[in-house]
């Protein structure tokens, strides 16, 4: 699906906000396990996946620590900039990009992307937060049996070490919850 019919289908974006977005835009192709940004940059384009899927994350003491998966029509940045991480393809990945200072005058001058940015911003706020309630709160196995309700196409899609990394667990205790589940 082309990504200014996501902005339009997804996110109930008129043809004038869509058309406004896409003006701004640049495509980039981009390879499997490929980093589009090394932690502690900052990119300065917001990005989105237009097709493919990314993994947000950060090494702490040789551990990957994984904080979001993106798939087509999601943001594979932060729209709020304000966390440094890596940002690496996990398959082949098309990525449109629009400059975050663009993305800013674009929000001040038009009501419909404005209120747009704000409810990405509170939505990957909300999946930050369920991510920490979640490490904090919730048995593994209800996390990962969530998680494949709310996201099906995880694991065809995302490599199992990564999806433990993200749990928190080593590969091996994600395979006994997952035997568990079946």
């Amino acid at each position: 699906m082309d990504f200014a019919r996501i902005l339009t289908e997804r996110y109930a974006l008129s043809d004038e906000g869509t058309g406004l977005l896409m003006h701004s835009a640049t495509l980039t192709r981009h390879a499997r396990k490929e980093v589009i940004i090394e932690e502690g940059q900052r990119d300065a384009d917001v990005c989105f996946v237009a097709e493919g899927s990314v993994r947000t994350y950060v090494m702490r003491e040789d551990k990957c620590v994984i904080f979001s998966f993106s798939f087509e029509g999601d943001p594979a940045t932060s729209t709020l900039g304000t966390q440094p991480q890596t940002i690496e393809t996990m398959e082949p990945a098309t990525l449109v990009r629009i400059p975050r200072a663009r993305m800013d005058e674009l929000f001040a001058g038009n009501a419909e992307l404005a209120d747009w940015g704000r409810r990405m911003a509170e939505e990957q706020l909300r999946r930050h937060e369920d991510y920490f309630a979640d490490y904090a709160w919730r048995g593994k196995r209800e996390q990962y049996g969530r998680m494949l309700r709310e996201y099906p196409q995880l694991l065809q899609r995302i490599a199992l070490k990564d999806l433990a990394a993200y749990l928190f667990l080593t590969p091996q205790s994600l395979s006994r919850i997952r035997a568990g589940v079946k």
